[in-house]
């Protein structure tokens, strides 16, 4: 009986409720965005004009196929490091340097001590990895607004930021991420075993995203830095290792906890403000993997304060 509702379309389905009335118990009202028109431009809201998402972060629509057959809608930015910084180029390239002399100083006391997966890496070539970071609103269950990917191409290390413009939006952005996946060699993520890849999968079973029958080796730096330099930090979290072994500290940067509803705000008024802060803050967790990459291969250790 239901599957006759659904073929007379007396029955919403979960992609229309989605459209309708957003998502993980934030609703909106039909249509776009209060004070959006229909390419993403904002007439007004709260204290004055608001900034659109392509003033706040450049980039631009972009489209997938979904399993489903239909065409699926989100925004894309996609930038090298030398648009990004240019004052930060030198990072890409001495990951390239360490990439590509990685087996030569990988020793065999080295390898003994190292993981499967981080012996993968020192036989890979810098094309082969692909980083991800996502971007969401909560922890277990939470929608996936944003995947961040970064890679090594024509000599630089290149980011794209796969954004859901609205709720509806979250399934074109996990097969933007599936897309790359598929192609990858190596993943290289920041506690995405335990996080990241367990919420793109519940995701992706959710809206019907296949993932790759063959998909690529993991490797999770949040363990391979725990392994290598629990003894001489404080903890490892990422921004840690971030200020102790890459010698950066953030400024200004929105921390984690604000960015669920930066963005839910971000869907009801339209206003990309706080949208170019998380970009921001997702690219540079996907600077400093590489970094880290470069720091495990080295046998460096965290920097003199």
């Amino acid at each position: 009986m239901l599957m006759r509702s659904l073929a007379r379309k007396e029955v919403t389905t979960a992609q229309e409720l989605l459209r309708l009335r957003g998502h993980s118990g934030v609703n909106r009202g039909k249509g776009a965005p209060a004070g959006a028109d229909a390419t993403g431009g904002v007439s007004g809201g709260r204290g004055g004009r608001c900034v659109s998402l392509v003033d706040a972060c450049g980039g631009a629509a972009a489209t997938v196929r979904l399993p489903n057959g239909a065409v699926g809608e989100y925004h894309l930015i996609r930038r090298g490091l030398a648009q990004v910084a240019p004052q930060c180029v030198e990072i890409g390239t001495r990951y390239a340097a360490v990439m590509k002399g990685a087996r030569q100083v990988f020793t065999e006391e080295f390898a003994l001590s190292a993981s499967p997966e981080l012996c993968r890496l020192a036989d890979a070539r810098c094309e082969d990895l692909l980083f991800m970071d996502t971007e969401t609103c909560g922890l277990t269950g939470a929608m996936i607004f944003l995947v961040g990917v970064m890679f090594y191409e024509d000599g630089q290390l290149v980011f794209e930021q796969c954004f859901a413009r609205d709720y509806s939006q979250e399934p074109a952005v996990l097969q933007a991420f599936m897309d790359h996946y598929d192609r990858a060699s190596l993943l290289v993520t920041f506690n995405g075993k335990a996080f990241d890849m367990n919420l793109i999968r519940e995701r992706s079973a959710f809206h019907g995203v296949e993932l790759p029958p063959r998909p690529p080796a993991h490797l999770d730096l949040l363990h391979e830095s725990r392994r290598r330099w629990k003894a001489d930090v404080p903890n490892c979290r990422l921004q840690t290792l971030e200020r102790l072994l890459c010698g950066r500290r953030r400024v200004g940067d929105i921390p984690g906890g604000e960015i669920p509803e930066a963005y839910h705000r971000f869907v009801a008024t339209g206003d990309a403000s706080q949208v170019a802060d998380i970009m921001h803050h997702n690219l540079l967790d996907l600077l400093t993997m590489a970094q880290l990459i470069t720091a495990l291969l080295t046998g460096a250790g965290p920097l003199a304060s």
